[in-house]
């Protein structure tokens, strides 16, 4: 009579160390998904301070774009102003074909060069 005791102990403690082992594995697993994760999250944070750094520097870009297009405006205004009566347009005309030609040139002259 004493083995069923002790068949029925070792029943019992087999068991458990059958818990125990799952118990085990799904706190393995479950260390590996944290790390995982862990590693994603300093990943996105990454990624995400220099998509920040990227908009601001993008809004610094904007307002500078902003600016110079405000300038822009105000470089039509003066060229509107100082063209004289009677020359006009065709004054302006020649200004603008001869800056072309020197643009046309610093172009040609730094292809050579590369």
């Amino acid at each position: 009579m004493a083995t069923q005791p002790t068949r029925s102990i070792n029943r019992k403690l087999n068991d458990v160390e059958e818990k125990l082992k799952v118990l085990i594995s799904t706190k393995q697993q479950l260390m590996w998904k944290v790390n995982e994760l862990q590693r994603e999250n300093n990943e996105l944070r990454t990624a995400n301070a220099a998509l920040t750094e990227e908009v601001r520097e993008l809004r610094k870009k904007h307002i500078s774009l902003q600016k110079d297009f405000n300038k822009s405006k105000n470089f039509a205004k003066i060229v509107t102003n100082k063209l004289t009566p009677t020359g006009g347009l065709s004054e302006l005309k020649e200004s603008v074909e001869r800056y072309i030609e020197e643009i046309d040139k610093c172009i040609e002259m730094l292809e050579e060069t590369l």
